[in-house]
């Protein structure tokens, strides 16, 4: 493998770079980089470019290049706080020491420490390093929720928004966490938790005012000055908040921002032709000084065209969001187009979702890939009807279960434990936040298909934190937010009706126009449901028809879109006074 610095030549993860090691009695030089990384562009020109830098690595170490987005499980293990990552491990993958960006002579005086270090660890053995496992089971109740939502507001930044004081990132998970509690509760000072920070960040230099799109993060408390980097995963996340916040507030601000987001993915991130969402953008200060008129006769930075699957599904989520809120049917076909090509390229049956396309699929049973299509698959059944992506999500969390399922202590590992591979990779871990997202589609296929076991997993995934969800902060919204959907009673919106009619589009639009976060949405066609329709007591007769439901109490039966809105506002407030 050779990319990047010029001069070392960088060997890929595997066996047999480690064995080089051990062969060769050398510590291994990991180096955890990105495209999208200007530090990590850095560390190549000002250091791994200078020659007596690269002769003492070629002599001394064993050079190993791993880019995150390529292989997010060694990311996990060893990244020591940012990118690049440089990190020093013994020939069978324990750290020795390490950091992130080095100077030319603070990498040299770096190395020489490492490789005397490295002598005198020879006669004695290095310690057993293990990565931190986040897991401690206990009981779940509707007061972590509330305990997170408290550490969201004692950590945020009233004045400009977001989170601490600089670097800023998004943080889009604590902000849909003030969302949902405004919603259900109506404490306007949860909503300015949200408000304050989308209208900072989208009035800000953070937000490309030229081409659309939110840049990686801002260096500044005030969203001023940006790490200019566009990543996918980021900017899928900022529109469905965005979405939300439009929903909510009726501020055309909000739906103006969304607009920007989907102009400068469907331009710059994404493949128009065939379907699908690149990786990232790379950063370009100068380029990204430009007017819109002037940028267009430049290069533009480069665009990683690898199809990533969880951030590829969680972008497809986005855009049905913004078919309907936006009221753009090119966004859903476009995401209905893009969910069947990530299929196509990364799923293989039995094997289930590859993490990313480069030629062939590459690096199978990630944690997040299987649970967020599986996500996906559910939202794009809401949408449409299709019981082929029920179907689909059915067998992606079969496959997760079987695979990445702790049977005995429950929650999901990241990635399969195998006993022979090198460092880390050998040892298990449960992340808060993936076993968080996998509750959140676990719980949501319950509803729908209303397998029990779904419903078991998601809630020993969820227990598996709740004794140190505390430890993450306001991190931990993602956990609230699973906690929320798993604890509450869902609201069920049935639409009984042919597929096919208007009249069942005009209400499974309005279904998706209204913000409620807790809404598991099912079209009952009574050419193929008519066994589920009886079984829920509703008529097959008539025109196209809509039931809300929640927990026993139902609705009565709504044929004008236009009621549900109102129908469901009456039925939610007898719900949620408990939770004022």
């Amino acid at each position: 493998m050779r990319e990047g610095a010029e001069g070392i030549h960088w060997l890929g993860w595997g066996d047999e770079a480690f064995e080089k090691a051990r062969r060769e009695n050398k510590p291994v030089l990991l180096d955890i980089s990105a495209v999208w990384c200007h530090w990590c562009h850095r560390l190549d020109q000002d250091t791994y470019a200078v020659p007596d830098i690269v002769e003492y690595v070629e002599a001394n170490f064993i050079p190993i290049r791993v880019d995150t987005d390529k292989r997010p499980d060694i990311n996990r293990r060893y990244n020591l706080g940012g990118w690049p990552t440089t990190a020093f491990l013994t020939p069978d993958g324990r750290p020795i020491g390490g950091g992130t960006y080095f100077p030319p002579e603070q990498m040299r005086q770096f190395l020489r420490d490492v490789k005397t270090s490295w002598q005198k660890l020879q006669n004695q053995p290095v310690p057993e390093l293990t990565p931190q496992q986040e897991s401690s089971t206990g009981e779940l109740s509707l007061g972590i929720v509330d305990e997170i939502l408290g550490e969201v507001a004692n950590n945020f930044d009233s004045i400009y928004g977001g989170f601490g004081s600089q670097p800023k990132f998004p943080q889009t998970e604590a902000q849909e966490l003030a969302l949902l509690k405004y919603h259900y509760t109506g404490n306007r000072e949860v909503l300015g938790i949200a408000v304050v920070t989308l209208n900072n960040a989208g009035r800000s230099g953070t937000y490309d005012r030229e081409m659309g799109g939110f840049f990686r993060y801002s260096t500044t408390r005030d969203w001023s000055v940006p790490h200019f980097e566009k990543m996918n995963e980021d900017n899928a996340k900022w529109l469905q908040l965005y979405l939300h916040a439009y929903q909510i507030t009726g501020d055309r601000f909000y739906a103006e921002i969304a607009k920007g987001i989907l102009e400068y993915v469907n331009t710059w991130l994404s493949d128009q032709d065939q379907g699908c969402f690149y990786g990232s953008q790379d950063a370009d200060e100068k380029y990204y000084s430009l007017t819109k008129p002037e940028r267009l006769k430049e290069k533009a930075p480069y665009i990683d065209k690898h199809i990533y699957t969880n951030w590829n599904a969680a972008m497809i989520s986005a855009y049905l969001d913004a078919s309907y809120v936006l009221e753009n049917s090119d966004a859903k076909e476009f995401a209905l187009k893009s969910l069947k090509r990530l299929l196509s390229l990364n799923f293989k049956p039995s094997e289930g979702m590859y993490h990313f396309f480069d030629g062939k699929p590459q690096l199978k049973n990630q944690l997040i890939d299987q649970v967020q299509t599986a996500n996906t698959l559910t939202h794009a059944y809401e949408c449409t009807g299709e019981t082929t992506f029920l179907k689909q999500a059915d067998e992606l969390l079969q496959f997760t279960s079987s695979k990445l399922l702790d049977y005995n202590g429950g929650g999901f590992f990241d990635t399969p434990v195998e006993a022979d591979a090198p460092g880390f990779l050998r040892q298990p871990i449960k992340p808060l936040d993936e076993n968080s997202v996998a509750a959140r589609a676990l719980t949501r296929a319950y509803h729908l298909t209303r397998n029990v076991a779904y419903r078991q997993m998601a809630g020993e995934a969820l227990k598996c934190f709740s004794n140190t969800y505390l430890n993450f902060g306001f991190m931990a919204a993602e956990y609230a937010l699973a906690v929320d959907t798993f604890l509450n009673e869902p609201t069920l919106i049935r639409i009984v009706g042919a597929k096919e009619t208007n009249e069942t589009r005009a209400l499974l639009a309005e279904a998706f126009l209204i913000y409620e976060p807790r809404k598991i949405i099912q079209i009952l066609d009574p050419h193929t449901d008519s066994s589920k329709i009886a079984d829920n007591g509703f008529s097959s007769e008539g025109p196209p028809t809509a039931y809300i439901c929640v927990g026993t109490a139902c609705t009565a039966p709504i044929t004008e879109p236009k009621q549900i809105a109102s129908e469901l506002q009456r039925m939610i407030k007898s719900q949620v006074r408990s939770q004022a």
